[in-house]
């Protein structure tokens, strides 16, 4: 019996610990003109995303190089950002929009994430934060900090 129980035991472990796919594909985003999106347009790429937030000083000095990564074309991946307004002490959606107006970063794309929604489904824990999606949208990596340009591209890779 010591020996069937082991062996099921043996067999159905690496089951426990088969995670669930955790699909970010039909979460309901706004744009900064205020139109709801989801980040299904994103499919059939991998998506990179960094979730910031306006009070962030290293999210903040991230920005520059986010906006040349999404400048540079032929990448194998697309780039966004994330802010959560009315989440983790962040601005309402207006006043962010309206703050963010006034940098000036012409090529990143920000996604308002109104209800908390990717925050809550991706755990994430702080800012900045990284998020890498597959080409059908389920997270496949999260690692909190700054990275820059060659770091991204190196968290894209492995």
């Amino acid at each position: 019996m010591r020996k069937i129980l082991t062996a099921l035991l043996v067999f159905l472990s690496p089951l426990s610990f088969a995670q669930e796919k955790v699909s970010l594909a039909d979460i309901s985003l706004k744009t900064l003109d205020n139109q709801t999106v989801t980040l299904s347009q994103y499919q059939g790429k991998p998506l990179y995303i960094k979730m910031w937030a306006s009070w962030c000083p290293i999210c903040l000095a991230g920005l520059a190089e986010i906006d040349d990564l999404s400048a540079e074309k032929n990448l194998d991946f697309n780039v966004i950002t994330i802010a959560s307004p009315g989440q983790k002490n962040e601005q309402n959606s207006q006043k962010f929009i309206n703050w963010y107006k006034g940098l000036d970063y012409k090529n990143i794309t920000v996604l308002l994430d109104e209800n908390g929604e990717i925050i809550k489904r991706a755990n994430v824990l702080g800012y900045p934060f990284n998020l890498l999606l597959d080409k059908d949208l389920n997270l496949i990596k999260e690692q909190p900090g700054h990275l820059n340009s060659d770091q991204i591209k190196q968290f894209v890779k492995e």
